[in-house]
């Protein structure tokens, strides 16, 4: 790989994952705190961003050797604070330190991509000993933030670096932790999936980037699932709620068909109290959700009222199931609550903005990370639509609105009828039940009209920039080229985006 090819204007770390011997904490369940004030989090850390710019062309004219030192010595710094991860209140832990030390790992990986798996072991074995320690912890906003930055700042980083270095510098599917389990289970793609387990996804649709990057802490998972194994015949059925279709049930190959850009693996912790008293809860949470599906639909909850288990979007299946046997996960809980996002997600029929976002989920010390995969050929599609919505999301803080002409609401109230009556004969609606023809005319305006334009615009511009400089843009980049697409756009866009 050329040197040009590897300089990176900015690259920060990721998530990645490669299996870590078990720790041994106290069984206890973290506390929650009695409220949480809403507030988007903020990374302020340009300084640093700018800092390792530097860095990275000064690594890259570095021999791989002299570059190995530098990293071993980093890594031998992290893992010096790795050690003191205990039971200590999280205000009093080095997490800023962990993610800036994540950060310029990733840097010499991305210079070197024979030194990738080395930060990848980095950062499973940090990922692995903070939700351990997280376990004792009161879990409050400050710890929020540190859980997000060392987490969400590793994985994001490590996108950045295989971009630079090539998608295939590591492998797709990286294993975490093994964690044990008594319930059924079986073996998918060489991973043993147990009954209870939990799937957070990233689908490939707008929607989807809407979804992981529209609240108070994006993430890059948009959708939760949960896995049944019946233990007579070895199958195995994901349990779901689809926006199109509400609750639904498939197969395991089924579910891996749709288009996804990663999987992560979530599995109830080992010394979890409750497991103590039934080994066998998270099966039993499986089987009575699954039972319930299957004993009547039940429509997609686009209010997101959560405590309200009539209808359900894709994070109520997992709660409720768990719930019902005695266990609250979503131990934190992201709000949305920057004023734009509120205004679009009101306009599609969100009521409750405090809610259980399905990416929330990687942050509840009552679960750990088993497995992940990463469609890497896709990243760079994956990069594109955050950035896209990104800017969007900006846009909308300005006043910005999705909307449609007046002209296409009489026939879409039509298509919205005829989807009732196709819906209530066993089919598939064109516009989903509980979703209003308005609702649909303003997501097909995101979907159809907005989101690919602006894509496709930054698309033509990246490949300028590649040509120019000779490496990929990072993300930041990105973002940035979106704005000035979006800038230059906004006229054409009305009135599928508008002016409030």
């Amino acid at each position: 790989m050329s040197g040009a090819r590897r300089r990176a204007r900015t690259v920060l770390v990721g998530a990645g994952a490669v299996a870590a011997a078990a720790l041994v904490w106290p069984a206890s369940t973290p506390s929650r705190p009695a409220s949480i004030e809403p507030s988007p989090f903020r990374w302020d850390a340009d300084g640093l961003f700018r800092e390792l710019e530097g860095e990275f062309v000064r690594l890259e004219e570095t021999d791989l050797g002299g570059a190995g030192v530098r990293l071993a010595a980093l890594l031998e710094r992290g893992d010096s604070v790795l050690s003191r991860l205990g039971s200590a209140p999280p205000l009093g832990l080095p997490l800023d330190t962990l993610a800036t030390l994540q950060f310029r790992a990733a840097v010499h990986g991305a210079a070197h991509p024979e030194l990738l798996p080395q930060v990848l072991d980095f950062v499973v074995r940090t990922r692995v000993r903070l939700m351990h320690a997280a376990a004792t912890w009161t879990l409050d906003r400050p710890a929020h933030e540190g859980l997000y930055r060392v987490l969400m700042g590793g994985r994001i980083a490590l996108d950045e670096a295989l971009v630079q270095a090539g998608s295939d510098a590591l492998p797709a599917l990286v294993p975490i932790e093994d964690v044990p389990s008594a319930t059924p289970s079986i073996v998918v793609e060489g991973v043993r999936i147990h009954s209870g387990d939990v799937l957070l996804s990233r689908g490939g649709a707008p929607t989807s980037a809407l979804i992981a990057r529209g609240n108070d802490f994006p993430n890059p998972f948009s959708h939760a699932a949960l896995v049944h194994v019946d233990p007579e015949t070895g199958s195995g059925t994901v349990v779901e709620s689809l926006i199109e279709a509400g609750s639904v049930l498939s197969t395991v190959a089924e579910y891996l068909e749709s288009k996804k850009h990663r999987i992560l693996v979530l599995r109830m912790r080992p010394d979890h109290p409750a497991l103590a008293r039934d080994p066998l809860l998270p099966h039993r949470a499986a089987t009575t959700m699954l039972e319930r599906v299957r004993g009547g639909h039940i429509p997609y909850d686009f209010a997101m009222a959560w405590s309200d288990p009539a209808a359900a979007f894709c994070s109520e299946i997992i709660y409720h199931a768990y719930s019902g046997q005695g266990v609250e996960l979503w131990t934190l809980r992201a709000s949305m609550s920057a004023p734009g996002l509120v205004r679009w997600l009101a306009d599609m029929g969100v009521q409750e903005f405090t809610t259980l976002v399905p990416s929330d989920l990687e942050y509840d010390p009552q679960l750990r990370a088993v497995v992940e995969w990463r469609n890497a050929p896709a990243l760079f599609d994956y990069r594109l639509d955050n950035a896209v919505i990104d800017a969007l999301l900006e846009e909308a803080d300005r006043g910005a609105r999705l909307g449609y002409a007046w002209y296409t609401l009489p026939a879409a109230r039509l298509l919205k009828a005829y989807s009732a009556t196709r819906s209530a004969l066993g089919g598939t609606p064109a516009i989903p039940e509980g979703m209003s023809a308005a609702t649909a005319l303003r997501v097909d305006a995101l979907v159809s009209s907005v989101h690919p334009v602006v894509k496709e615009e930054l698309q033509a511009r990246l490949d300028a920039f590649r040509a120019t400089n000779g490496f990929e843009a990072p993300y930041w980049t990105l973002v940035e080229l979106a704005r000035e697409v979006l800038a230059e756009r906004r006229g054409t866009l009305s009135p599928a985006l508008s002016a409030e």
